[in-house]
């Protein structure tokens, strides 16, 4: 796995997908795309990076990291408090390698120290 755009991102969609990937990590490999945008958004806040990313931006991120065989995206329904809700399931295909990684992140061990308000 090319992991390049984790540590050295070359443009603003490179650095989405790393956080992407980062939100999934911390997050047990899977959310649905409906939840994976105010996620991101939220990681974002937290760590002080802009938060200026649309819905077509974070799928345009998702696309490539499907095409580099990192996540993987399945169409399903959802469950709400209604009915179901048509939505794609976004996951971590190699969650060992991302989670090793994360792991030793400087953007997660900010994100970690911030929740244990140190």
């Amino acid at each position: 796995m090319s992991n390049s755009f984790l540590k050295n991102p070359e443009n603003e969609v490179e650095v989405l997908m790393g956080d992407v990937v980062r939100v999934l990590g911390l997050l047990l490999g899977r959310l649905w795309l409906s939840e994976l945008y105010s996620e991101v958004s939220a990681f974002r806040a937290s760590i002080g990076r802009p938060q200026d990313f649309s819905e077509k931006d974070l799928k345009l991120a998702i696309k490539r990291l499907e095409e580099l065989k990192i996540v993987s995206v399945e169409e399903g329904l959802r469950a709400t408090f209604g009915a179901p809700v048509q939505d794609f399931l976004v996951g971590l295909n190699v969650v060992f390698p991302i989670v090793e990684f994360l792991s030793k992140d400087e953007d997660i061990k900010r994100y970690r120290m911030l929740l244990k308000g140190s």
